[in-house]
């Protein structure tokens, strides 16, 4: 038993002088490791320090085996004159100096993974270049939106001097990034060098946002305001090139794309609800003093399961004060209602109905919606309501509302999919993907819409003039039918026909109705 002891001795001491020699080279890697160079080589260090933990353990499970079969030669009484002799404390020291070395390599072996954690990840999900930490504290993602239009217009009846222009544009080419910040933090910045002749390029979102609050979120910037469903719908999902044209006009008046405010909002798979402060918009005209108004949203899916549901809505707007277009105390407040016919290519950006300014303290709007889809097969519809008061003015106020109805069927099956965080409807993801070497053909989709907007409001009859508190802001009704096309889920074609049919008396009783079709084609990239 003595002669084991001494061989046992050697053997621990063999595997110290091995372990020490790794943890040596251990030692020159990791404070090296803490200067952050670059990742790849952080990466190569950190592989190199668990090839060497891992042989160092392999070492001494090996040298513990040979422990094992030496005590049972020493027990036999062969080869015991090989053997010198070594006292119990030298074993005792090799041991402590072992089991030390033990604790270092878990205490290394945990540093590894703590670097492994911030390791930059690299992904590429739905097209979408994304950088991400593995602990997921920090992200980046690039950001684009490309929508390239083409429209031609058939005139018939048009007010005098009305011309529509056929032709091309970037409706919207964004590009910019989101991503997270320190876990609970997220942001997000587009910038669109897109739009017609008469839009320039500007910001189109810029905000930060705070998620620690797990279903409460705030959100500070420029941005679209949350307000309905299809406000909610981003402009990569949209069933037609626009949006129906009594939301349109709502979002105009304290939404839309680029709006500075700021909003708290919750959600979860089935309810979204929005509380908005909102100022002017971005790299708009400049004003002496800004609108400020509040916006809210509520809405709650109804979840049937297998691709059904059904979802109701509504949103309400109150300009507390309009933007003063003049210095001083009692500076003019207006607001105008205008809307164009559903589609942006004309470079002159020509609205058929305009209830032209109007002097107001406030203006008041509300919608009510429903959506829902079952399968394929997906609904939307929605009435909107305009009140405005006249600011130090003895005439009546004068309201106006709107309503659309529209739907689609997918042809090849898929099914729109909810979206919590927007609480709305997004595109069908192709289940065959467009390939001919795999015989896919992408997402097929057909769809059609009606809407109505009518902004006269006491507009009295034709051939008189209108009564004093009269707004002659004129009817706009359309029909729009389309196809849309998803070869994959980046990539998508809109090929849209619209009917439009104006009638609007002009302030001494004369026709300024008008007659309008459309066809428009759409080629879009996302990611």
């Amino acid at each position: 038993m003595h002669l084991s002891r001494s061989f046992r001795a050697r053997l621990f001491a063999g595997a110290a002088v091995g372990a020490l020699l790794a943890t040596q080279a251990i030692a020159q890697d990791v404070p090296r490791r803490h200067h952050h160079k670059a990742a790849d080589g952080v990466s190569a260090r950190l592989d190199r320090l668990e090839r060497v933990i891992e042989e160092q353990q392999a070492e001494i499970r090996r040298l513990r085996g040979q422990v094992g079969n030496t005590q049972a030669v020493a027990q036999s009484g062969s080869a015991a004159q090989q053997l010198p002799e070594v006292n119990d404390s030298q074993v005792q020291q090799i041991q402590a100096e072992v089991a030390d070395l033990k604790r270092a390599q878990a205490a290394q072996y945990a540093d590894i993974q703590t670097q492994r954690q911030s390791d930059v990840q690299v992904l590429l999900k739905n097209g979408r270049p994304t950088l991400k930490t593995a602990d997921g504290n920090f992200s980046a993602s690039l950001r684009t939106l490309l929508q390239f239009d083409s429209a031609y217009y058939a005139q018939g009846k048009m007010p005098p001097g009305t011309d529509f222009s056929s032709g091309s544009d970037f409706r919207r080419a964004r590009l910019g990034f989101s991503g997270t910040l320190y876990k609970d933090w997220s942001y997000e910045f587009l910038y669109d060098l897109g739009g017609s002749g008469v839009e320039g390029a500007t910001i189109a979102s810029a905000y930060l946002q705070y998620d620690g609050l797990a279903t409460v979120h705030f959100r500070l910037g420029a941005y679209p305001t949350p307000e309905s469903f299809e406000d909610s719908t981003s402009a990569a999902d949209l069933l037609f090139l626009e949006r129906a044209q009594p939301v349109d006009l709502e979002r105009s008046i304290a939404g839309s794309d680029g709006r500075q405010g700021a909003t708290i909002f919750a959600y979860d798979d089935n309810y979204f609800v929005a509380g908005s402060y909102t100022g002017g918009l971005v790299g708009e005209s400049a004003v002496f003093d800004e609108e400020s108004n509040l916006v809210g949203r509520a809405a709650y899916r109804f979840d049937f399961g297998d691709d059904t549901n059904f979802a109701i809505g509504a949103d309400a707007t109150y300009v507390i004060k309009p933007a003063d277009t003049a210095a001083g105390h009692n500076a003019a407040e207006t607001i105008r209602f205008r809307e164009r016919p559903e589609l942006n290519v004309d470079d002159n950006g020509i609205r058929l109905i305009d209830t032209g300014t109007l002097n107001a303290n406030h203006v008041f709007t509300y919608g009510i919606e429903a959506a829902g889809n079952w399968h394929s097969v997906y609904g939307q519809g929605g009435y909107f309501h305009y009140d405005v008061d006249r600011r130090d003015s003895p005439l009546s106020d004068p309201n106006f509302d709107g309503w659309y109805l529209q739907g689609s069927w997918v042809l090849t099956g898929e099914a729109k999919p909810y979206k919590p965080e927007r609480g709305a409807y997004g595109s069908p993801l192709p289940i065959d993907e467009f390939s001919f070497e795999k015989l896919g053909w992408g997402a097929w989709e057909i769809a059609a819409r009606y809407s109505v907007l009518d902004l006269n409001s006491d507009a009295g009859f034709a051939t008189l003039a209108p009564p004093p508190d009269g707004v002659r802001g004129g009817e706009q009704k359309i029909w729009t039918a389309g196809l849309n096309w998803y070869p994959n889920s980046a990539i998508r074609f809109l090929l849209d026909y619209q009917h439009t049919d104006v009638s609007r008396l002009s302030s001494t009783g004369g026709d300024l109705g008008a007659r309008l079709d459309a066809v428009s084609l759409r080629a879009q990239v996302a990611f």
